[in-house]
C-alpha cells in the first residue's frame, strides 16, 4: 500500500506513515466499502464514486442497516409535536406583545416600545429552535425523538449538525412565508421524493430515519 499523503510505501496493518507520520489507521481503509449500495473499492479510497456516501471497512459493514424511510405518519406526528413545542416555546412572546397592544388601547405610551422589543427579543427563542432542532442530541428534535426518528447527514451517516439543522430548516421558514403553496412545497416533496427527502434535506445533504435501524457511525 501507498501512504495517501506522501506516497511512501508502508505494509498492512500499519497505523502510521514512517515518512510523513500520517494517521493510517484512521484515514485509509484496507477494505473499503459503500454501506449504501455495497460497492468495494480499490484501498485507500474515501468516497463511493456512485453514492457520495464515506466509504468503511467491509468488516464493520454488519453495523450499517440500509437507510428505512419512515412513515409519512410519523413524519407528521414529529412535526407536530415540535410545533406544539415551538408554540410553547412563543407564549412568553405572544404575552409580550398583547400586552403591548393592551397599553396601546390604553394609551400607556411609556410602555408600548419597551414591550414590542421584549416579545421580539423572546420570539428569537422559537426560531432558534426551529433552525437547530434536528442538531440536537443524536440528531433529534424534541418531536422526532419522541416518535424514535433522526437525521443523519448521507456523506458521512454521521447525526445532522446544528449547522446542518440550520440549512435543511431554514427552508421550513422561507416556504413558511408563501401561503398555502409555500406550506404545501416541503410536504409534497416528502411524498413524491426518492427515500422521503424534502427540498431542505437535498441543500444539507440530510435525511430523515427510523431509529432503530442501526446506522454506522464512525
Amino acid at each position: 500500500y501507498n501512504c495517501p499523503k506522501c506516497n511512501q510505501e508502508f505494509s498492512a496493518g500499519s497505523n502510521f506513515c514512517k515518512n510523513c507520520g500520517y494517521n493510517l489507521a484512521i484515514e485509509f481503509i484496507e477494505t473499503p466499502v459503500c454501506p449504501k449500495c455495497n460497492k468495494s473499492f480499490p484501498p485507500g479510497s474515501k468516497f463511493c464514486e456512485i453514492d457520495g456516501i464515506k466509504l468503511v471497512p467491509k468488516d464493520r459493514l454488519t453495523h450499517f442497516d440500509r437507510y428505512c424511510e419512515p412513515s409519512f405518519g410519523n413524519r407528521f406526528l414529529a412535526f407536530f409535536l415540535d410545533g406544539l413545542f415551538v408554540t410553547a416555546l412563543s407564549i412568553p412572546a405572544i404575552i409580550a406583545y398583547a400586552a403591548g397592544l393592551v397599553s396601546v388601547v390604553n394609551k400607556q405610551s411609556e410602555n408600548v416600545t419597551a414591550l414590542f422589543v421584549l416579545a421580539a427579543i423572546l420570539y428569537v427563542i422559537p426560531i432558534i429552535y426551529t433552525l437547530i432542532k434536528d442538531g440536537l442530541g443524536r440528531g433529534q428534535s424534541w418531536g422526532k425523538r419522541a416518535v424514535g426518528l433522526m437525521v443523519i447527514h448521507l456523506p458521512d451517516n454521521r447525526p445532522c449538525t446544528m449547522g446542518q439543522s440550520s440549512l435543511r430548516n431554514l427552508f421550513i421558514l422561507f416556504f413558511g412565508l408563501i401561503p398555502i403553496i409555500g406550506w404545501l412545497a416541503e410536504p409534497i416533496s416528502v411524498l413524491v421524493s426518492e427515500k422521503g427527502r424534502r427540498i431542505g434535506d437535498r441543500a444539507a445533504n440530510t435525511m430523515v430515519v427510523e431509529l432503530n435501524h442501526k446506522v454506522y457511525v464512525k
